[in-house]
């Protein structure tokens, strides 16, 4: 439990006290999907098929410390250093970084206790990362699309 009591208040820190390269609205938007995201993957692979969880079997309140905490200011954090405007090989190493660092963060997690595994593995996440990394990229594409429209204007005739 210390290390993700730790780990939440490292997290929480540098994500509220790094420079930022995108817009607030932008940096809340990505923060939402990751807790949505967390949360609907974590029922499935956790509650429903019992692949892994956190502390013990079932809905446990200090499970949703890294749902709640965790994902959103890693989530910023991917998202805010992403480098856009640099080439593919550029982007492509920096997920491999991010995912390498996701696969360290979850090995201390297993060592630390709070989180577990009953048929899931590391092997499992190398894969599964990079994918999850990419789908919060699609959200944010996503998102910039409808930012750009202003579906509220009024119309005129």
């Amino acid at each position: 439990m210390l290390f993700l009591i730790f780990s939440v208040i490292v997290f929480i820190f540098v994500a509220l006290f790094v420079p930022k390269k995108l817009p607030r609205n932008e940096l809340y938007a990505i923060a939402l999907f990751s807790i949505v995201f967390g949360l609907v993957t974590d029922i499935v692979l956790d509650l429903k098929y019992n692949l892994y969880g956190y502390f013990y079997p079932g809905v446990d309140f200090a499970g949703f410390l890294p749902i709640m905490f965790l994902f959103p200011s890693s989530g910023v954090l991917f998202m805010n250093y992403y480098p856009f405007k640099k080439s593919i090989r550029n982007q492509i190493i920096y997920l491999l970084g991010w995912t390498i660092f996701s696969l360290f963060f979850e090995y201390l997690s297993i060592v630390s206790g709070y989180f577990y595994y009953n048929g899931w593995n590391l092997w499992i996440s190398a894969i599964i990362y990079p994918f999850l990394l990419l789908i919060q990229l699609l959200h944010l594409k996503i998102y910039r699309v409808y930012q750009g429209k202003n579906y509220l204007k009024k119309e005129t005739r």
